[in-house]
């Protein structure tokens, strides 16, 4: 661990005040825009952005305050030029007598526990902060620079830090960002309370929030959710992330129902993804990928079906988990999007009336060459259809879902490889490709032939044929991670 200096003037972070958790600052924030973003079964969340401006820096900050007593800040500094001394971003305040820190390390597999006591400086991490009155959940201040098509580079030698001191009243946690280069920012991520976020008791809290981290390769910034960038990926390079629309822990929340931390940061990190849908009704994919330019001729800014649809199955959850059904407007005009595309972009197999579809990967607005259509974005998008059908009680979302199991019956003999695997895809020629995932085309399987099943009063044998084989390959090669029972 490293000391802390802080700077004489410092940057700001906003007030609210709650029983247990309280946040101040040194000066007034100027707040742009406050609104209803959303309302869940137990009432309202309010939306806040504002900003703030010192010597030194300039600040964002966006919150999320629901009537539960949680409140979701997502903040930004970013030097008016190189910085030469740390800056504090951000004070917030917990009530309590005694408490704890916990700390999942990945390089060891290993939570750590530690009692809080005043002086306690911690470097990059995300830390769970309990008291007996209240808790709170940080991700450090984490530094990036950005670059073309929406790739970020983290600078590793610019991570903030997090502070503990002991008041009167409780503790008071800072976070410090680093001397900051020009041209450069630093992200931060805090949900406070006023009650207890997390049952720690239960076994599967360790387990989800050993999984649910934004230090690695999962990144939450002020402006989206990043993953880190493969090598096939351009622009690229050491600490590259790119922006990821499926927002893949934020979707994992939208399903953790019995869970006021899940509750509160997914639905804010959902809440400003959407915001990312455009004019066609899906969320780009920013980045360039090699592999989609040289072999389909797609560049920055195309459709991918699978993060796409994952990202709008997690809206479908958060309408029926937490009674968000407000959002089921986007989520139709993507799935509107979504059959309109395959219209135009498909596989056809059989002869109407008994016609299947394969639907295409991938598409770019400026054009492309046809794509493979692989297993598992066809099966997540039909899982997807069927989901919004039962949710609306619109009819033409699961006649589409059926047409598209139907290709996959169409086609079941295809699948299959000599060692029990399924091929990965079936490209544009006929042919199969190989290297499918070890367990995730199962379980969209799994939950496939459950809804084909429930509409239609019996399995699909195709399906079912498809996830033996499959089973058989996986339980014959050690594979574990795959589902016992469908996870809709």
């Amino acid at each position: 661990m490293r000391p802390v200096r802080f700077a004489a003037a410092a940057v700001l972070i906003g007030c609210l005040t709650l029983a247990g958790c309280r946040s101040g600052g040194f000066q007034d924030w100027s707040v742009q825009s406050s609104t209803q973003a959303f309302t869940t079964s137990l009432g309202a969340v309010t939306r806040t952005e504002s900003t703030a401006d010192s010597r030194d820096a300039a600040q964002q900050l966006r919150t999320y305050t629901d009537t539960a007593g949680c409140t979701v800040y997502m903040g930004r500094v970013t030097p008016h030029d190189a910085s030469d001394r740390p800056q504090t971003a951000a004070e917030y305040q917990l009530s309590g007598t005694q408490g704890v820190v916990r700390h999942f390390d990945p390089v060891s597999g290993e939570w750590e526990l530690n009692t809080l006591a005043d002086g306690m400086t911690l470097d990059k991490g995300m830390y769970f902060v309990t008291t007996d009155q209240a808790e709170a959940i940080v991700v450090t201040p984490l530094t990036y620079t950005g670059h073309e098509n929406g790739m970020i580079e983290y600078l590793p030698d610019c991570d903030g830090t997090l502070t503990i001191a002991q008041t009167r009243g409780g503790y008071r946690l800072s976070l410090s960002v680093a001397a900051l280069p020009a041209g450069t920012y630093s992200d931060y991520l805090v949900l406070c309370a006023d009650s207890l976020l997390i049952d720690w008791t239960q076994a599967e809290a360790f387990a989800r929030w050993s999984n649910y981290r934004f230090t690695d390769a999962n990144r939450w910034c002020y402006d989206g959710y990043y993953y880190t960038a493969p090598d096939s990926y351009f622009p690229t390079g050491e600490n590259y992330f790119y922006p990821l629309p499926a927002a893949h822990i934020a979707g994992k929340m939208a399903r953790d129902a019995d869970e006021p931390a899940c509750r509160a940061l997914g639905l804010a990190m959902i809440d400003l993804m959407r915001e990312k849908q455009n004019e066609y009704g899906f969320l780009p994919s920013e980045a360039g990928s090699g592999w989609l330019f040289e072999d389909y001729g797609i560049g920055p800014g195309y459709y991918d079906t699978r993060f796409n649809t994952d990202f709008w199955l997690a809206n479908l959850n958060a309408a029926e988990n937490f009674g968000v059904t407000e959002w089921l407007d986007r989520v139709r005009t993507y799935a509107d999007f979504l059959m309109e595309f395959a219209a135009g972009h498909h596989f056809t197999f059989g002869q109407a009336p008994d016609e299947g579809w394969l639907i295409e990967d991938y598409w770019h607005p400026d054009g492309n060459r046809p794509t493979h259509s692989s297993l598992n974005h066809h099966a997540a998008e039909a899982v997807f259809l069927y989901r919004l059908s039962n949710a609306t009680g619109d009819e033409q979302y699961a006649v589409f879902a059926d047409r598209m199991v139907r290709g996959i019956e169409l086609t079941a003999d295809q699948w299959r490889m000599a060692d029990g695997n399924l091929y990965y895809a079936y490209l544009p020629d006929g042919a199969m490709m190989d290297g499918d995932y070890p367990y995730l085309t199962y379980n969209d399987l799994l939950d496939l032939q459950s809804l084909y099943t429930a509409r239609h009063g019996s399995q699909s044998a195709a399906l079912q044929t498809l996830m033996d084989s499959k089973r058989v390959w996986m339980d014959a090669n050690g594979v574990t991670d795959y589902n016992l029972a469908p996870t809709i």
